[in-house]
């Protein structure tokens, strides 16, 4: 197994970790009464999302468009991306499908964007509340970049 195939399942790897591991908490407030208001339930606990929970929330709710978009773009297109790549890593011919993949990875990264939009619109939220970014977002971007690294330096 050459260093490129071993990066390749490293990605596959950190994506499926980052897909189901903690990648945000969602921390409600209530101004100064916020122990009074939790207390009385108006306020709802503190809940952490995976990228996945977060889709199937949105999947389950008022958000089925962007579910479905991030679903394509967070789930199937990266898997679809690493999937493709292998193959054209284990083919001596498979260099022009690496330079496509790479042209093509910058979509991996919608998610990232959204998650980043997430946390800047969390500084408006009513009474304080939070959005914590948690360690599975790291391990989510970590496989992307691996992912488009591996593409954009395919062999000439």
């Amino acid at each position: 197994m050459t260093p490129r195939h071993t990066f390749v399942w490293l990605a596959h790897i950190l994506l499926g970790i980052g897909l189901a591991a903690p990648c945000m908490t969602v921390i409600p407030r209530f101004g100064d009464e916020t122990e009074f208001a939790r207390w009385l339930g108006l306020v709802d606990d503190p809940r952490t999302y995976s990228i996945l929970t977060g889709i199937e929330n949105l999947l389950r709710g008022d958000g089925l468009w962007i579910g479905l978009l991030l679903l394509c773009f967070s789930v199937l297109f990266p898997l679809f991306k690493l999937i493709a790549l292998r193959v054209a890593i284990a083919r001596p011919e498979g260099d022009r499908l690496q330079r496509a993949l790479g042209t093509i990875g910058k979509f991996s990264m919608a998610d990232v964007f959204v998650v980043a939009l997430l946390v800047v619109a969390s500084k408006s939220f009513p009474g304080g509340t939070e959005v914590r970014i948690e360690w599975g977002i790291y391990a989510f971007a970590a496989a992307a970049v691996l992912t488009t690294a591996l593409s954009v330096t395919a062999p000439r």
